[in-house]
């Protein structure tokens, strides 16, 4: 039957009818809901009197049937009832005619004792027969005709898709799915929690265990999983993925809930799954209201504006609305693109890019002096560890010196606050541009507390996608057929994703006095192997099977473990669950000017082993690999 239909369907001289009839598709539509509307109300009288009706009332009924026609007709109208999309039809369209019968019902009510002495009285049974009869027959009609459409109208099929996730969650989806069935067709809904298991949602069978999604695809035809579980730990996740990877079918996730207002997934926010999904540590959040008033309306500096981590700086400081925004940069490209990007999505900033370099010192004061900027995050720094050992003299020009001149522009400025950028490789450093970092962060304690300028140091680990990260360089691998290159089957390192480590470095700007080094808590360290193992996974291939994992051995400076404290810090809560402070002895300004001053000395010198044992006599726990 449904096969004859869908020839049907496909005649041309049908579908020539449909094009020379759509024209006339809404008069059609208001005749055929007045029709409708008359039927409800005949039929009441019927019921009413069984059939036989009294001859009297028989009058009524065909005298006052022009006024109901004309009373739920502008109410119908009122509500765009005469124009909705039948095959559309929702619970919100049902609600509409139940609304527009009811007033309508009231409006009729009050003139029927108006035209009584005309009409003749008309019984209050109708009134009630009536507004039954006229949303079942409206309602009805609407009903049958999406089932129709969607049972015997044939259409492009859509993806037969199993939902896997909590019943709150994969609600939404699945009820905007029904409405997109020729891209979507949820066949089964895997619920880990069990409390539905059994049941069924929109016509969609839930079950409970994770370990039958494998039978479940097979039993199904399973072209594509969701992952409707957003906030899932990661244990789950990988469970998750395993039972993927044995199905082989492809696997995708809802974002999380704080990504999407008010919880509410739509079809467009579902994505594959990446890599930070799978990380162990909880979810990020920040203190908006307080941000909001502390970086509204002021003039914000960005240094390194145009790399991984001052780039979405930039991004997030726009959204709170700065009266101006200064972006330095020293390179061209990554000043261009992220300039392009600002405009684009922050037109009415007001936004100052800025090619130059904080080696610069002179130039430096003058730029401050011009923007007078309130706060400054410094994150213009070299980081690439392997290359640092190699030219100790330019990390510590860049890292330290330069460091300095924007220290001491922004003290001749009267900035309000200086936020450095710092990293857990400073933090028991093995490495020169470890130690570089470390010498910084000395250097700007020190300066707090002897000028206006309140100078605040945040610290965190590696964070995903960042250039020269590891992460850029396994997908490259990966779309090269591997293999994956990894230093050392122990290695492991602390991860977070760009944004929201940019988000508690605005938290800790917010919430430092002076003096400060904030360790940003970033959950526990990954092993390197494992996030090699989880990438290939999620590429859709096996480890050791589809693409090699190789070990390279550790690179110049690179340790096996990061830590977060050195020896002579210790940890210290904050307000914030996710932020620690590190208390730490402080030397005086004057003791690091002098040490600043000598590894000024050193590096016009170009002296690279002197400069390294004086690194060695600045900070005790510095212990280059090797040695």
């Amino acid at each position: 039957m449904i096969k004859e239909l869908a020839s049907v369907w496909h005649n041309s001289k049908l579908l020539a009818w449909l094009e020379w009839a759509l024209p006339y598709r809404l008069p059609f539509l208001i005749i055929f809901q007045m029709f409708l509307m008359t039927l409800a109300y005949l039929s009441a009288y019927y019921l009413r009197f069984e059939g036989l009706i009294p001859r009297q009332y028989f009058l009524t009924m065909w005298k006052t049937l022009p006024v109901f026609l004309l009373v739920q007709g502008l109410w119908f109208q009122y509500h765009d009832l005469f124009r909705g999309l039948w095959r559309y039809v929702s619970f919100a369209d049902l609600l509409n005619i139940l609304r527009a019968t009811l007033i309508s019902m009231l409006v009729l009510i009050l003139l029927a004792y108006l035209i009584s002495p005309y009409t003749g009285s008309i019984p209050n049974s109708i009134f009630v027969l009536n507004a039954l009869l006229l949303v079942a027959f409206t309602g009805g009609s609407r009903l049958i005709a999406r089932h129709l459409r969607e049972h015997f109208v044939p259409q492009n099929p859509g993806r037969r898709v199993m939902i896997v996730g909590q019943l709150e969650n994969a609600e939404p989806l699945l009820r905007e799915m029904n409405s997109h069935l020729d891209e979507y067709l949820p066949v089964v809904l895997v619920e880990p929690a069990s409390r539905s298991r059994g049941f069924r949602l929109y016509d969609v069978p839930i079950v409970g265990r994770i370990q039958q999604i494998g039978q479940l695809v097979k039993k199904h035809r399973v072209q594509e999983i969701i992952f409707a579980w957003p906030d899932a730990p990661a244990d789950q996740l990988h469970e998750i993925l395993e039972e993927c990877k044995r199905s082989q079918v492809r696997y995708r996730i809802v974002p999380s809930l704080s990504q999407v207002l008010d919880g509410q997934y739509r079809l467009a926010d579902v994505r594959d799954i990446e890599l930070e999904d799978l990380l162990p540590r909880p979810p990020i959040y920040i203190d908006q209201e307080n941000i909001t008033q502390f970086l509204f309306n002021k003039v914000v500096l960005v240094t390194g504006g145009g790399g991984s981590i001052g780039s979405e700086l930039c991004r997030q400081v726009a959204r709170f609305q700065p009266r101006s925004l200064v972006i330095l940069e020293r390179a061209e490209n990554s000043l261009y693109e992220i300039e392009l990007e600002l405009k684009r999505r922050f037109p009415d900033l007001d936004l100052y890019p800025l090619i130059g370099s904080i080696n610069d010192g002179p130039g430096l004061k003058l730029l401050l002096q011009q923007y007078q900027p309130n706060l400054i995050f410094h994150a213009a720094a070299y980081k690439h560890v392997p290359l640092m050992e190699r030219y100790p003299i330019e990390a510590a020009y860049n890292n330290i010196l330069g460091t300095r001149n924007l220290v001491e522009a922004a003290i001749q400025a009267k900035v309000d606050r200086f936020i450095m950028i710092s990293t857990d490789k400073a933090v028991n450093p093995t490495s020169i541009m470890g130690v570089s970092k470390r010498v910084a962060e000395k250097y700007v304690q020190a300066c707090n507390g002897r000028y206006h300028t309140r100078f605040i140091t945040t610290r965190f680990g590696n964070v995903l996608g960042s250039a020269g990260s590891v992460i850029p360089l396994f997908k490259e691998q990966l779309a090269n057929g591997g293999p994956l290159t990894v230093t050392h089957p122990e290695i492991e390192r602390f991860f977070m994703t760009i944004p929201e480590a940019v988000q508690l470095v605005l938290q800790a700007a917010f919430m430092g006095q002076g003096g400060d080094i904030f360790i940003l808590n970033m959950g526990c360290a990954v092993k390197i192997i494992d996030l090699a193992k989880n990438l290939a996974l999620l590429a859709g291939k096996t480890p050791g099977k589809d693409i090699d994992i190789s070990f390279i051995g550790l690179r110049p400076g690179e340790k096996l473990y990061e830590e977060l404290f050195n020896v002579d810090e210790e940890p210290q809560p904050t307000e914030h669950s996710m932020i620690q402070y590190a208390l730490g002895p402080r030397e005086p300004l004057a003791v690091w000017g002098s040490h600043l001053n000598k590894i000024q000395e050193l590096v016009t010198a170009r002296a690279n082993d002197r400069l390294r044992a004086f690194f060695k006599e600045l900070i005790p726990n510095y212990c280059p690999i090797g040695e």
